[in-house]
């Protein structure tokens, strides 16, 4: 019987995060069934602010994304450099994220 995994990875400052926790790089984690890229962080302990995207088969999505067992997963924290974000597809997919970078500097600015 085929054994269903997902594998991994954290990008930037998730990647010290994989690090501080002793996780190999990519961590292969069993998974039975779809989850979200929300579920998946909650299981992970990683905070969902923390999360802006995730890549999924090296495909920027948003973080309701359903995630299969199989897939290749990287979380992508706020704060990739603006031309990234563009030729990445950030900005469709983040919209409604509280860790949407271009969110956080608009409610920065309002409280300011």
């Amino acid at each position: 019987m085929e054994k269903k995994t997902v594998e991994i990875r954290g990008f930037m400052q998730l990647r010290e995060y994989f690090r501080r926790k002793n996780w190999p790089v990519p961590l292969i984690l069993d998974l039975e069934e779809a989850i979200s890229g929300y579920e998946l962080a909650e299981k992970l302990e990683i905070p969902a602010e923390e999360v802006e995207v995730i890549f999924v088969n090296g495909f920027v999505q948003a973080l309701d994304y359903r995630i299969q067992p199989g897939d290749r997963i990287a979380f992508l924290p706020p704060g990739c450099p603006g031309p990234y974000r563009i030729a990445l597809g950030f900005y469709g997919k983040n919209q409604d994220n509280q860790a949407n970078f271009l969110i956080h500097k608009k409610k920065e600015n309002e409280q300011g």
